[in-house]
């Protein structure tokens, strides 16, 4: 293994992820074979091909995650930047949040009075008829 005990969570993490999206890949596989006939019942073909779909897939994930050196320190060092971020307080997070609600309402308002302006403007020009 590459690199052993470096980025443990994060390699762990990743094959997990990879592990999931293989299992949903092999579900979907077995839902689009389950109604093929090829003579067999059609319940052992669709789950065999999902079975061997995600079993083939074992090897890469344990390849992008242990062996290979571009993506073993990519984790790595995804890990130790990861170590370094210094994350928001939830008091920041929701005064940010409160920051963002009202600055949109308070354009979300003033493009809706401009709106009316243009449009009472243009119903005294008769550019455009009240009714529309």
């Amino acid at each position: 293994m590459y690199k052993v005990g470096q980025g443990y969570w994060t390699r762990v993490l990743t094959a997990t992820a990879g592990g999931l999206v293989a299992v949903l890949g092999g579900w979907w596989l077995q839902s689009i074979f389950a109604g093929v006939d090829w003579g067999i019942n059609p319940i052992y073909v669709s789950w065999g091909i999902a079975g061997i779909f995600v079993a083939g897939c074992c090897p890469f994930i344990y390849m992008a995650t242990a062996k290979h050196v571009g993506s073993v320190d990519f984790l790595c060092a995804t890990e130790s930047e990861m170590k370094k971020v210094s994350w928001p307080t939830r008091r920041e997070v929701t005064g940010s949040t409160m920051v963002v609600i009202l600055t949109g309402a308070i354009i979300a308002l003033f493009c809706f009075v401009f709106d009316q302006a243009f449009f009472l403007l243009f119903v005294q020009l008769r550019v455009l008829e009240p009714g529309m």
